[in-house]
Order: structure tokens, then sequence, then C-alpha cells
């Protein structure tokens, strides 16, 4: 199991997560609230997060289509990713997370 930190609005929410799953699977099935708007197909941006900077490299990129839609986000940062887009795996563990919605 992988130990994932999620804050939303002063809260940490601790979590074990699953190699291959996303971020978004991850904190939906934890009760972490985190938006998921269209389901995890990665174009409403609503599930938004910053990636703490030190793992920000242990992450596969985001492709084209992601890029584009954070880009377009008010709150971008390099550290910007969608959950939905973000597969977890063990180069993750202790992770956190800041929920942008």
């Amino acid at each position: 199991m992988i130990n994932i930190i999620f804050k939303y609005n002063n809260e940490e929410f601790k979590v074990k997560a699953n190699e291959g799953e996303t971020l978004l699977e991850c904190a939906l099935k934890n009760n972490v609230p985190l938006i998921g708007g269209c389901g995890g197909a990665g174009i409403c941006g609503s599930c938004n997060v910053d990636i703490d900077e030190k793992y920000i490299g242990k992450i596969k990129e985001p492709d084209a289509n992601e890029q584009d839609v954070i880009e377009y986000l008010p709150m971008y940062k390099p550290t910007t990713r969608l959950a939905c887009q973000v597969i977890i795996t063990k180069e993750m563990d202790g992770i956190t997370v800041n929920i942008n919605n």
C-alpha cells in the first residue's frame, strides 16, 4: 500500500492507495472531498491538484490533452495536475497532494 496525504481547507486526509489507480480514484474511495466532474476523462479540470514539488519528477508528465486543460485553470502552477490523470506508483509513497477545488 502507498501512503498519500490529501490536503483540503486546512484538513489532512491520510489514506492508503493501490499502485495503478489514479489519485482521483483513491480520493473518492476514501471519502476525500475531491470533485471529478467528468468522471475521470481529463476534460473538465475540476479535479485539479498541486503535487508536492519533491515528487513532481517521480510522476509521468502530463500528456498534451491534460496540459491543455491545466494551463487554462486560474490557479495553474508547474505543479498542477489533474488527479484523474495521475497514476499512483510506489515512488509516490508519502506524497502530499493539495486539492484546489
